[in-house]
C-alpha cells in the first residue's frame, strides 16, 4: 500500500496509546540463557508508512481512504448497525479516532454500556434495526459468542448445523427501530456518509429497507458472506449495483460499496 503523505500522528489520533508494554522489576536470568529481547522504542513501534486497523480484516483503512481521499469528505458521519464492541472488530473506531462521528445501533446491553463509555462523542441507540412494523423481536443470545447474537432465526439454524447441544443461551425480547427512523431521529434526516452493517444474517433485509430516494449514503460496508463457491455476486451486491453502487474494496467477510453518482467520471 502506498503511504499517504499525511502525518502518522494525525491518522492514528491517539488510537495507538498503550501499544508499548512497559516491563517493571528485575528478572534473574540463567547465565546459560540468551539475554531477553530488547523492547522497541516508541519511535519504532510503527513505521511512518504503517496503518493501524481495528476491523476484522482492514476494512476500516479502506473506508478511511474512501471517505477522505476518494469522496473528499473531511468530517464523515456514520451509522454502525450491530456495532457490538466499541473497538474490537469495529469498522468505525478508526474513523472515530480521526474525528468522524456517528450513531451506533446495538441491542446487547453489555455492548451498549461499553459503547457509551469508550465512545462518548457518538450517539448510541440501544435497539435492533427492524425491517417490519414490529416494535420488538426475538433476540437470540449465542453461547460464549455475543458477537454472533442475532434477530435472525435462519442464522441461528445455520449456526446449529452439525451440533447436538443448542447454540442458544437464551431468547429475549428486544426493541426494534427502522433504519429510516434512526436517520430521521439521530441525524436530523440527513443521510450518513457511511452505513456499516454487521447483523448476523439480516444485512440484506436492512439495506433493502433503506429508502435510498431520501437517504443515500456515500459508502456502504456490508457483510456479504457466505462466499459463493462459483464466484457469484451476493444478493446485497446485486441489489446495490441496481441502485448505482459499485464495489470498490473489502475483505473475505465484508464488501465496501461506493455511490457511483458521487464519483467523477
Amino acid at each position: 500500500m502506498i503511504a499517504h503523505p499525511m502525518n502518522r500522528r494525525d491518522f492514528l489520533g491517539g488510537a495507538v496509546s498503550g501499544a508499548v508494554v512497559a516491563v517493571g522489576g528485575r528478572v534473574a536470568w540463567d547465565r546459560r540463557q540468551p539475554p531477553p529481547p530488547t523492547l522497541p522504542s516508541p519511535a519504532n513501534v510503527l513505521p511512518e508508512h504503517a496503518r493501524v486497523s481495528f476491523s476484522e480484516q482492514g476494512e476500516d483503512i479502506v473506508l478511511f481512504h474512501t471517505l477522505r481521499d476518494l469522496l473528499k469528505i473531511e468530517s464523515a458521519t456514520y451509522i454502525d448497525v450491530g456495532a457490538a464492541d466499541p473497538i474490537i472488530a469495529s469498522n468505525t473506531y478508526l474513523l472515530y479516532t480521526t474525528g468522524a462521528r456517528g450513531v451506533l445501533v446495538e441491542p446487547n446491553p453489555m455492548y451498549v454500556k461499553l459503547l457509551r463509555s469508550a465512545r462518548p462523542l457518538d450517539k448510541v441507540v440501544a435497539a435492533g434495526v427492524g425491517v417490519t412494523a414490529d416494535a420488538e423481536g426475538d433476540y437470540y443470545e449465542i453461547k460464549g459468542d455475543p458477537m454472533r447474537n442475532t434477530f435472525s432465526a435462519e442464522h441461528v439454524a445455520g449456526l446449529q448445523k452439525g451440533r447436538t447441544e443448542s447454540v442458544i443461551e437464551r431468547v429475549v425480547k428486544m426493541p426494534l427501530i427502522n433504519i429510516n427512523r434512526v436517520i430521521e431521529a439521530q441525524l436530523d434526516g440527513r443521510a450518513p456518509d457511511l452505513l456499516s452493517t454487521d447483523v448476523e444474517g439480516l444485512d440484506y433485509a436492512i439495506i433493502s429497507s433503506l429508502d435510498l430516494s431520501r437517504f443515500r449514503p456515500a459508502a456502504i460496508c456490508a457483510e456479504t458472506v457466505p462466499m459463493y463457491k462459483g464466484g457469484n455476486a451476493s444478493n446485497i451486491t446485486e441489489y446495490l449495483r441496481r441502485q448505482d453502487y459499485i464495489p470498490r474494496g473489502g475483505s473475505m467477510f465484508n464488501t465496501i460499496f461506493i455511490d457511483a453518482r458521487r464519483i467523477d467520471a
